[in-house]
């Protein structure tokens, strides 16, 4: 067989590497635009604030690796121009590669506002990253512009270093949480780093002595340099050009196996659109582990679909300021909007037994009201946070009620988690409740 993969990042290497591992003798190629493939995006803030120096410890595996001990013809600066589905080639720096199989990982690329492109920088891959260290090693003061996920942690990683400020068009961080749980985000980070504007966005920016003067909706200041984290946008224009079907939201439109409306075509990673397993309705979730486990699938499937994919809960933990903060599932507005009769209850708890003098953890579940079926989560805290978080992800996509929560056997031990876990008393109030309601 004659397997082509579109993109070397976590989809498309993982398809790539069990696909040999399937079949030892089929020909493989990646062809990957960067210079870079297989490395650890979510760890770039890290490299970027100065844990470690050397960029290539983000690297999971040499190209070496897969084209000398994994048979895999990785091609690096290559980009995919068009695919011919009628002949079953793919068009790349002039050469055509044929398939009989085709993986699209081609992921998602930064949205950055048109006319500021040329004002500033984005962390999306190996290269961005290596050219924002340079940069940052010359400048005293940077200004982050969104607070998503990847603009919270950088605001947070960086702020020990420099002088930085950020920009959220929201009135609080990391707009996933419920406001409750921004309310407790907002405070906590103030306790860190103040230097934010709420309900904000950049209204124009001019560069001045090679300084940026940027005009906000609320404030004018100068600062050094600017790095845009205002989300991404799927890398869906092959797939389009090639008549691939796509959803209302321009992801690419798969079935249960990850094959596109090409049955030739399967597609990964920060492309596609993923059900979502707390609603069954589909959403995006452009996240290292999702696509890595997408990626192997679609190895499995490309000798005969025989492994489903079930879907995700977006499940995301963040480093803010020494702070676990994290979210899986839905939150109480999307509840709203899917017609989900939802209740949640958000309590504050300590992360240990009281005599080893454990820290806050602020917890919050939301379960429907009628079954008391658990369908999100978040939580905050400093220590044992993301265990927590995982825990509550397992039991959502185990279909777990707000019973089932309270009366599982978890561990138990002074040092981890009071003997009543702050989970377990999550869902305690909230059976409980339900138990009023009826």
């Amino acid at each position: 067989m004659n397997i082509v993969v579109i993109g070397g990042g976590a989809a498309g290497m993982s398809a790539a590497s069990k696909a040999r591992r399937m079949d030892g003798n089929a020909k493989i190629t990646v062809l990957e635009k960067t210079g870079y493939v297989s490395y650890a995006e979510c760890g770039m803030p890290y490299y970027l604030s100065g844990y470690f120096g050397n960029f290539r410890d983000l690297l999971h595996y040499p190209v070496s690796e897969f084209t000398e001990h994994r048979n895999i013809n990785v091609i690096t600066g290559i980009a995919a121009t068009a695919i011919n589905t009628s002949k079953k080639y793919v068009e790349a720096g002039g050469n055509t590669y044929n398939y009989d199989k085709l993986v699209l990982a081609t992921g998602a690329a930064p949205k950055i506002p048109d006319e500021f492109k040329n004002s500033g920088i984005s962390l999306r891959n190996m290269e961005s990253a290596i050219a924002m260290k340079d940069k940052l090693a010359s400048v005293k003061s940077l200004t982050i512009i969104g607070a998503g996920v990847l603009g919270t942690e950088l605001f947070s990683l960086l702020s020990g270093k420099y002088k930085v400020k950020l920009i959220s068009k929201h009135e609080y961080l990391l707009p996933h949480l419920d406001p409750d749980m921004g309310d407790v985000l907002n405070k906590l980070v103030k306790e860190n780093n103040s230097d934010i504007e709420y309900n904000s966005v950049p209204e124009s920016i001019s560069e001045i002595d090679g300084k940026y003067r940027i005009n906000t909706t609320s404030d004018s200041f100068i600062t050094d340099y600017i790095i845009f984290a205002t989300g991404i946008k799927a890398s869906v224009e092959l797939a389009a050009e090639a008549g691939i079907e796509l959803t209302a939201d321009g992801l690419i439109r798969v079935n249960d196996f990850l094959q596109t409306s090409n049955e030739d075509i399967y597609a990964g990673g920060d492309n596609v659109a993923t059900r979502n397993l707390a609603t069954g309705g589909y959403g995006y979730y452009p996240l290292a582990q999702v696509a890595n486990k997408m990626g192997r699938t679609i190895g499995i499937n490309l000798f005969g679909n025989r492994r489903v994919f079930p879907g995700a809960l977006g499940t995301t933990v963040i480093n803010v300021f020494g702070y676990q903060v994290g979210y899986t599932g839905i939150n109480s507005i999307t509840a709203k909007k899917s017609g989900i009769d939802c209740e949640g209850i958000f309590i504050k708890a300590k992360d240990k037994s009281n005599y080893l003098h454990g820290t806050d953890v602020y917890v919050k579940i939301i379960y429907e009201k009628k079954s008391g079926k658990l369908t999100g989560a978040q939580i905050i805290g400093k220590e044992n946070a993301a265990w927590r978080l995982n825990v509550l992800a397992g039991a959502i996509s185990g279909h777990m009620t707000l019973y089932d929560l309270l009366y599982s056997d978890l561990g138990y031990e002074p040092e981890y988690g009071p003997v009543w876990d702050p989970i377990i008393i999550a869902a305690s109030q909230g059976l409980d409740k339900a138990d009023d309601q009826v």
